[in-house]
């Protein structure tokens, strides 16, 4: 009966509740910028079956699996499950349900893998063939691998059925032939494997201090998720859940590299107001020309840079500057603005003048027809030493590949049009703070586009050397916890993504959280001395608990019912 498959279902979401209530709430409280879905399109049946057979993003499994699940239609046991797999893998909609509305990739459908193989083992042991279902099957493989999966599947369903089952075993050679030949461009290079588990990285990291943040700029593509001991600290991240203040924050205000096909990426950076403000004080990197760092180790081809002068996690302040002002500033002029004061929600007095300067100003378009990639060398013609150099230009794409741009291994790279994430990425900015810099190396990617309304600022990296006062950390289970001694009202400022569930305690009083600097959590504070709470609480957990015990007891009583029928 359609109750047995049922109640069962929704009980197993209720007990769930706990985890999927408070992600759903944080997914839909942080926007991203997905390619738009035609919701008619979710109705169209997908036939490549990438969800399932021979695709690393998917269940990954061979013809056979999905022979199996039109096979399994004919068993009363198995019949409604695989009607309902075979949809899933069939029409997008389902996919993009799993994926909590963000898009229709099919990669979610790996949740599948364990129902499909036991509808394929069920089959092979029963070893009834229906030859109905196996010619229903086989007009969904169009495909050239899928149609040479169904040529072996079958050789397979042959001997199998004929009891030759010393020939069986060749099969297994068909996953490894099929996969490696289909999907060989995705395999990592063993120079990059070696970059992102690097052992000497890991030596470098278990044998310093780490005491805030850590930066990797050595393939900062592929580091953003990884760390290499258990105390190190990133502000850099990769998920769907992102934080969208921070991550307008980092490619919008202080204007990071947009280094990825998509800004879902928040990559680390050498840009000297992401590593200061974030509160970065390690960076990890085969350069050690990065200004205001010194290399305290080294281990192989890496350096282990320090900078005690960042900004601290948690701090005090009274520079202050109104949101409102600060809106009114384009860039580059806000960028050693909102380094030199703190931007809140309410009229200070607390002006600045910034001290960018713009040195170049070329309106001339440049377009650029690549075959390859090419690098070009551009000498620097004004005075470089201890200044922030900021570089920004347009850039519009005239074919359907991605762009990029690299200067001095800082890289902006726009998307294609159809990618899932667009990057929308048509203005390149660039802000290098090197020591020395004599010349500007250009890497200039394949393709068509053109370059128009290049500008170059620069400032001295004296307007970048702030004081405020740190909140001294203390042991404890919080966020964070410390104590400061405040000598004039201001505000206490975080370099933690603003998000609803935190809560700031001062002498055990809670306080109104806000928003400072457009993306971090603040609020105001008096002069004298204080102890500081930090604490999150994920929004809707505790009703998603609630949920979740409930429907525990229920299913306990459903199946102790059940059991009492039998």
């Amino acid at each position: 009966m359609i109750k047995d498959i049922l109640i069962p279902i929704l009980i197993g979401i209720g007990m769930a509740t706990i985890l999927w209530l408070p992600t759903g709430y944080l997914i839909l409280n942080n926007h991203k910028s997905v390619v738009q879905t035609n919701l008619f399109n979710l109705l169209i049946p997908n036939v490549t079956l990438k969800g399932l057979v021979y695709d690393s993003y998917g269940c990954g499994l061979t013809v056979i699996s999905w022979i199996a699940l039109f096979q399994g239609i004919q068993f009363e046991k198995t019949r409604k499950l695989s009607i309902l797999l075979i949809l899933m893998f069939v029409f997008p909609m389902f996919s993009y349900i799993l994926n909590g509305t963000l898009y229709a990739r099919t990669k979610i459908l790996v949740l599948c893998l364990p129902l499909v193989l036991m509808i394929l083992s069920y089959w092979l042991q029963e070893r009834k063939l229906n030859k109905g279902l196996l010619v229903l099957a086989s007009l969904f493989l169009c495909t050239k691998t899928t149609l040479l999966g169904l040529l072996i599947s079958l050789v397979l369903i042959g001997y199998y059925f004929m009891d030759k089952k010393e020939c069986l075993m060749t099969y297994a050679l068909v996953p490894m032939i099929v996969f490696t030949g289909f999907n060989y461009n995705q395999c990592l290079d063993l120079k990059l494997y070696n970059s992102m588990y690097s052992k000497d990285k890991q030596k470098l990291m278990q044998r310093n201090d780490l005491k805030q943040r850590t930066a990797d700029l050595d393939q900062v593509g592929y580091s953003v998720n990884h760390i290499y001991d258990l105390k190190e600290m990133k502000a850099s991240s990769y998920t769907s859940t992102s934080n969208s203040l921070y991550n307008t924050f980092i490619y919008d205000i202080i204007k990071s590299p947009i280094s990825q096909s998509n800004r879902t990426i928040i990559t680390d950076s050498e840009n000297y107001l992401y590593l200061s403000m974030m509160g970065i004080q390690n960076v990890l990197s085969k350069d050690s020309n990065l200004y205001g760092y010194k290399e305290v180790d080294s281990k192989g081809k890496y350096k282990l840079l320090k900078n005690k002068n960042v900004f601290p996690m948690v701090y005090v302040t009274s520079d202050t500057l109104s949101e409102s002002e600060f809106d009114k500033l384009f860039y580059p002029y806000n960028l050693d603005t909102i380094y030199n004061r703190t931007i809140v929600n309410g009229e200070t007095s607390n002006d600045y003048a910034s001290k960018m300067k713009l040195i170049k100003n070329l309106d001339q378009s440049i377009l650029i027809q690549n075959k390859k990639k090419t690098k070009k060398i551009i000498p620097i013609d004004f005075d470089a030493k201890n200044k922030l150099i900021c570089i920004d230009f347009d850039i519009k794409n005239y074919t359907n590949k991605k762009v990029f741009i690299s200067i001095n291994g800082m890289k902006n790279t726009l998307s294609k049009k159809h990618s899932v994430y667009p990057n929308g990425n048509k203005h390149f900015t660039y802000i290098l703070s090197r020591k020395e810099l004599k010349q500007f190396d250009v890497t200039l990617s394949k393709g068509k586009y053109k370059i128009s309304n290049i500008r170059v600022y620069t400032c001295d990296m004296g307007a970048f050397k702030r004081s405020v006062t740190k909140v001294n950390e203390m042991r404890s289970d919080a966020v964070f916890k410390g104590q400061v001694n405040v000598k004039k009202d201001g505000y206490l400022v975080t370099s933690y993504p603003y998000e609803k569930g935190y809560e700031i305690y001062m002498d055990g009083k809670k306080q109104d959280v806000e928003i400072v600097n457009k993306a971090f959590v603040g609020c105001k504070i008096k002069k004298g001395s204080h102890t500081i709470t930090i604490q999150f609480h994920a929004p809707l957990k505790k009703l998603g608990l609630c949920i979740s015990v409930l429907s525990i007891m229920i299913g306990g009583l459903w199946i102790w019912k059940k059991s009492k029928n039998l």
